[in-house]
Formats: C-alpha cells, sequence, structure tokens
C-alpha cells in the first residue's frame, strides 16, 4: 500500500485548491499545457485568479520538470508522487499535501471554472460531511472541479497500489460518504457549464477565449 494519511488532522483550513498542472500540451507542441497563454495570460494563471480567491489555500501538483515554473505567491507547490498515473496520481499527490479537510480540485487547463459553483459545491459537501462531490451532468461525470476530503488520499493510495489508475474508481468506494451535483444544481451558478471546458487543442483555445470574451461582455452589460 502506498503511504497513508494520518489521522492527526490538526489545524485544518475550511477548503483548499488543488491544481493537477502535470499534463503535456502535446498536441499544442508544447510540454506544459498549463504554460499556453490565452487572452495575455498562460491557463494555470487563469484558474488561480478565478478559484482562488474563494478557497482559503493553494496547492499545486506539478511534474519534476515544471515545478520551478508554477510558484507564485502563496502557492505551494509539490511534485507529482507518482508521475504517469494520470489525474488520479495527481489527487493522491495534492490530498497527502493538504492540511485541510475539503479540497477542490481541478485541472491547471480550465480556464473558466466558475468561483461561485465552487463556493456552492463547498457549502454542499461542508453541509452535508461528503467525503466527494463530484458534477455530473445528464451521466457525464466530471472527476476534476469536484470535491475530496483528505480521507480520500488513503483510498487513492490503495487504487494506485493495485494498478488501477481511473479516478472513478473513488465514486464507487463504500467507505466514502459520496454525493453528485447535477445539471440543475450546476447551472444556477454556471449557465453555460463552462466550468468543466479544458484546453487540449487550438480550436479549445479560440473556443475559451471567445468564453472569456462573452462572460466578460455579460459583466459589463450587468454594470450599466
Amino acid at each position: 500500500m502506498l503511504d497513508e494519511v494520518s489521522d492527526a488532522e490538526q489545524g485544518e483550513k475550511p477548503v483548499n485548491l488543488i491544481i493537477l498542472a502535470g499534463g503535456r500540451g502535446t498536441r499544442m507542441g508544447t510540454s506544459h499545457k498549463h504554460e499556453m497563454m490565452l487572452a495575455g495570460k498562460s491557463l494555470y494563471d487563469h484558474v488561480l485568479d478565478r478559484i482562488a480567491p474563494v478557497c482559503d489555500s493553494i496547492i499545486v501538483v506539478g511534474s519534476s520538470d515544471n515545478t520551478a515554473g508554477l510558484a507564485r505567491p502563496h502557492v505551494r507547490v509539490v511534485c507529482d508522487a507518482v508521475p504517469g498515473e494520470g489525474p488520479l496520481g495527481g489527487i493522491w499527490s495534492g490530498l497527502r499535501a493538504s492540511s485541510s479537510a475539503l479540497n477542490l480540485i481541478m485541472g491547471a487547463d480550465m480556464p473558466c471554472g466558475s468561483p461561485t459553483l465552487a463556493q456552492a459545491m463547498e457549502q454542499r459537501a461542508i453541509t452535508a460531511g461528503l467525503d466527494i462531490l463530484y458534477p455530473s451532468i445528464d451521466g457525464l461525470v466530471e472527476p476534476l472541479f469536484a470535491i475530496y476530503s483528505r480521507r480520500v488520499a488513503d483510498i487513492a493510495g490503495e487504487l494506485l497500489a493495485a494498478g488501477r489508475h481511473s479516478v472513478r474508481g473513488l465514486f464507487k468506494c463504500p467507505e466514502l460518504n459520496i454525493g453528485i451535483v447535477d445539471r440543475t444544481f450546476v447551472q444556477q451558478y454556471d449557465a453555460k457549464l463552462a466550468s468543466f471546458f479544458n484546453v487540449n487543442t487550438s480550436d479549445d483555445l479560440v473556443m475559451a477565449e471567445y468564453m472569456l470574451t462573452r462572460r466578460e461582455k455579460c459583466l459589463q452589460e450587468e454594470q450599466t
């Protein structure tokens, strides 16, 4: 079994943000996807600027060759302890490093996340005492932009040790208290479901810029 998280959770903070930034941008011709520029700043900085203000602390999980480029004020950067194991390895690495009972986990390539949706999910997880709260939109599971408790780290470690790499394996664990938010819940805070959009191709980058431009226009109209 991989190392377990200690049961001692002194000094816990309400909700921590964990950003997974180990993804490669091979389809985009770059070694690190989070470095791709969108509207004048990196995808990674878009995630920080949008979601960090509604979380108490920030951990970023990167690969061994990109941790220096992830350094920002008030951000703790940790190296993926099990590189090559995909998002489940990043989740395990991030949760092991966290001192918070609950953690919002998302990818560094998700620049359109809704802070109000994040807050609503955080509150739902706290109120219901959940270990995992994830969106399921018409049956499509969104394992990132989801809430995970530190208890999940031990289960994730067991899955990895058994050679199982799918995050969805966590959702079938009877030891965990798991909740789901559906389309109706999500669209109260994110009508276009933009929070789950991630950038993998040049076309995605164009779409992300369009989505951000639309959002800024809507905000300006609301203020006039």
